[in-house]
């Protein structure tokens, strides 16, 4: 009996924590603004929940309806992690008028996560995009140094998916 007890209390430390509420989601907001004067702008809520689901929800208005505008999370490279930030209009370094995406990757850095599908915008010029993503733990930490970045804008009369529309710092909810 003298030996359960003690294997009792060995396996109880052990599955304990196992066995606890799993971990609060932690939450995230994005104020999303109007680059390249596209007038997108927005708000994302991401969800980080027991660090291996990674939800994203945005509610966005400006768009030029009936067309693809992709949306990414940026982020500069690790190690260690730099703060992403948004473009200003002084990062359109050719003076054509247009922070392009090349010109506002030093600022926000590259995809780090795709947010997949890109739908169509509503007749309207509204966006409504919600996915849960299965990512490895802390894959994309410390998320509140990356941004969300909108894309897509009609320059000259072509259509280029990749002009950045709109941006924002992603910042942890307390």
């Amino acid at each position: 009996m003298k030996n359960l007890a003690y294997i009792f209390m060995i396996f109880g430390a052990v599955f304990l924590p196992l066995t606890a509420a799993a971990d609060e989601p932690n939450e995230y907001m994005v104020n999303l603004e109007s680059l390249n004067d596209s007038g997108v702008t927005g708000t994302a809520w991401i969800t980080v929940t027991d660090g291996k689901y990674l939800t994203v929800e945005i509610e966005a208005t400006g768009f030029e309806a009936g067309k693809l505008h992709p949306q990414h999370i940026h982020g500069l490279q690790k190690p260690p992690a730099k703060n992403s930030t948004c473009p200003t209009p002084e990062a359109d370094a050719d003076g054509d008028g247009i922070v392009s995406v090349g010109e506002g990757l030093p600022y926000y850095g590259p995809i780090i996560l795709p947010l997949m599908p890109f739908d169509l915008v509503e007749d309207d010029g509204s966006l409504s995009y919600y996915a849960t993503f299965t990512i490895r733990p802390n894959e994309f930490q410390p998320l509140h140094k990356r941004t969300v970045v909108l894309h897509g804008l009609t320059i000259d009369g072509t259509y280029v998916p990749s002009t950045p529309v709109a941006c924002g710092e992603i910042f942890e909810v307390e």
